[in-house]
């Protein structure tokens, strides 16, 4: 089996401290934990991925869960915001914004975990 590649420690570590900022970023928002946990599974499973093969089945675990959460999200706001209204004010459409955001963020965490996921299961 073939090591870990650079490009992917570094995209790791670059991910790592995202999704480490994200968790930062939630302790002001009205339901922080919930987002706080995700977006830490993510910075923890995503920092050691590139040292850790077994650590790809929670990543691929703790993506699935992002996705299913995110289209859970998205079908409660289907047609009531445009994918342009994430950069508009939430006052303009009320809490539909914020949820599309969230959606968004928890689309971006999955995609990622199940694609570093299954990157890293291929190697040694």
């Amino acid at each position: 089996m073939a090591p870990v590649p650079t490009w992917f420690r570094v995209g790791c570590g670059l991910m790592a401290a995202l999704f480490g900022l994200c968790v930062v970023l939630q302790v002001n928002d009205p339901d922080p934990l919930r987002w706080m946990m995700i977006y830490g599974m993510a910075a923890v499973t995503t920092a050691l991925l590139p040292a850790n093969k077994p650590v790809a089945a929670i990543a691929l675990i703790v993506g699935l869960i992002a996705l299913a959460w995110a289209m859970y999200l998205i079908q409660s706001i289907w047609g009531v915001v445009a994918l342009s209204d994430v950069v508009e004010k939430m006052s303009e459409k009320g809490g539909a914004v914020e949820v599309e955001r969230e959606a968004g963020g928890l689309m971006i965490e999955g995609v990622w975990l199940l694609f570093a996921a299954s990157f890293r299961g291929t190697r040694a």
